[in-house]
């Protein structure tokens, strides 16, 4: 799988089907190896949530809007579609303007 979906409880997070993630979790090339992602899905409206739409495919995910990281001088910016990632061209590092597959991460 492209992307492992967990959601919170009182506890922490636990793995879970895709339907029930509140987040989830990417492998991604880049400076920034692991990104959680709050996500909504369905008929949920992003408009005053703090999370990404997603398709509910963990082999094929795709995610709205894009994801945005600035750290230490670094920028990295991307569109998720269909598994692969769009990196653009204001990105500050080496995949700028590229399009690479997620990488696969453990369930």
């Amino acid at each position: 799988m492209k992307c492992k979906p967990v959601k919170e409880t009182d506890t922490g997070e636990v793995n879970c089907n895709p339907e029930e993630a509140t987040h989830i979790w990417l492998h991604m090339p880049g400076p920034f190896y692991y990104r959680r992602i709050p996500v909504c899905h369905g008929n949920v409206k992003r408009k005053g949530k703090h999370c990404w739409s997603w398709n509910g495919d963990v082999d094929k995910p795709t995610l709205k809007p894009s994801i945005l990281t600035r750290a230490n001088g670094v920028v990295c910016h991307s569109f998720v579609n269909d598994g692969f990632v769009k990196f653009l061209g204001d990105c500050t590092h080496d995949l700028v303007n590229k399009e690479v597959e997620l990488y696969y991460i453990e369930a």
